[in-house]
């Protein structure tokens, strides 16, 4: 059970990182602690930036009271003084009409508190007597925690992007600037996903030390996971930051037979094609060859076969094809996957982006494999193109200068 409510946590993490608006934050984190804990109401309430005064920005649709303004040296700055939530198992109940036992036997005061940082409390009432068991104390605090990390990451991207601003019109003429920014910006968000997951599974191990073995095996896969994911983005970034007029004379190129390559490719992604039903069929000229790094050619056709499973159908088809064309040699990766839009095709080869957003997480995807594809082509001297139809399918076409066999 406390998996389960683990993940959704996570996930509202993840779902804010792209958040700057605290109220939506704090929202999102309310909502969930609702459903999480089973809670009738919730209130968050954060300090101002100017004095330590509380807030009131966030309150149940459904709550049929209002909670009075915090008083210094009551229940909410106790819990900002000590860092640690407030338990209430019974409410003592009042004759007034207005009063909040009229309508709650329970409530929690969480602070939102992060790296020793703390933003303001969230107050969960319960309309009957709740238990406060080890467990749910443990999803209080973490919920806790991590609406205070998504509001740490929101402040941070505010700061980003009024920097970025004030750059932007002190430097309109050096758009070179402006992109080293911005892509700076793109990787630090694009790291922090998998770090917010890991900092969440870490968090929730230390607090359940004692847990089952099984319980410990889940959560340092699931911290693994991440951190191949991690590995995949900081290998891709080394790719890119570098340039190909540099890189070249790095590379250790030979003669190589297109066939062999793509036939060893093929074979590693077999298992990912069949956990989605997806075909993976070839059609190889046998003696075509290229002069080229192994390595990075066969890193180019494994990124045009992963994008195409990820944006694959399940029950369809991906076709790879070798073939001569005057002095070129040409690799085609055909699917009929969802294929990409007329708006969003000039953009497919740009850092991070992503067609379908609804591919933005999970795997190993950074985002980053369409612009890496390109860079490698470029590092060859050759030439990659793509037609696609909406809903209907992609081919990539890619032409590399062949290598004459006496």
């Amino acid at each position: 059970m406390i998996t389960s409510q683990i993940s959704q946590i996570n996930q509202t993490v993840l779902e804010c990182l792209n958040k700057e608006d605290e109220v939506l934050i704090v929202g999102a984190f309310a909502e969930l602690a609702q459903r999480v804990l089973v809670a009738n109401y919730s209130f968050v309430w954060i300090d101002s930036v100017a004095s330590r005064d509380l807030k009131q920005v966030y309150r149940s649709l459904d709550a049929p009271f209002t909670l009075p303004v915090p008083k210094e040296g009551g229940r909410n700055y106790s819990v900002l003084k000590n860092f640690v939530p407030d338990y209430v198992t019974n409410i003592k109940k009042s004759r007034e009409k207005s009063h909040v036992s009229k309508f709650v036997q329970s409530f929690v005061i969480i602070p939102l508190t992060y790296k020793e940082t703390i933003y303001g409390t969230m107050v969960l009432c319960f309309k009957n007597k709740v238990i406060f068991s080890k467990d749910k104390k443990v999803i209080c605090e973490y919920i806790g925690n991590s609406a205070a990390q998504a509001i740490t990451i929101g402040r941070l991207k505010k700061k980003e992007h009024r920097s970025m601003l004030v750059s932007a019109e002190r430097e309109a003429d050096m758009k070179e600037e402006r992109l080293r920014k911005q892509f700076i910006a793109d990787a630090t968000h694009e790291i922090r996903t998998p770090l917010a997951i890991i900092k969440g599974n870490v968090d929730l191990a230390l607090l359940n030390e004692k847990r089952s073995g099984s319980f410990v095996k889940k959560t340092f896969m699931a911290i693994d996971h991440e951190v191949e994911h991690l590995s995949h983005i900081i290998s891709d970034l080394a790719v890119l930051t570098s340039e190909v007029e540099t890189v070249n004379g790095d590379l250790v190129k030979k003669r190589i037979n297109l066939a062999d390559i793509v036939e060893s490719v093929v074979v590693r992604h077999r298992t990912l094609g069949n956990n989605k039903k997806i075909a993976i069929a070839t059609a190889l000229a046998k003696r075509i060859y290229v002069l080229g790094d192994r390595i990075y050619i066969a890193r180019l056709l494994s990124n045009l076969i992963r994008n195409s499973i990820t944006y694959g159908r399940e029950n369809g088809w991906i076709r790879i094809e070798t073939l001569r064309h005057g002095n070129n040699a040409m690799i085609v990766v055909r699917d009929n996957g969802i294929g990409i839009s007329k708006d969003d095709l000039p953009h497919i080869y740009s850092r991070f982006y992503r067609a379908d957003k609804s591919h933005s997480s999970g795997g190993v995807n950074t985002g980053l494999g369409l612009a890496i594809a390109n860079w490698i082509v470029k590092a060859h001297g050759g030439k990659i193109e793509v037609k696609s139809i909406l809903g209907k399918g992609t081919t990539f076409r890619i032409s590399l200068p062949i290598l004459k066999v006496d």
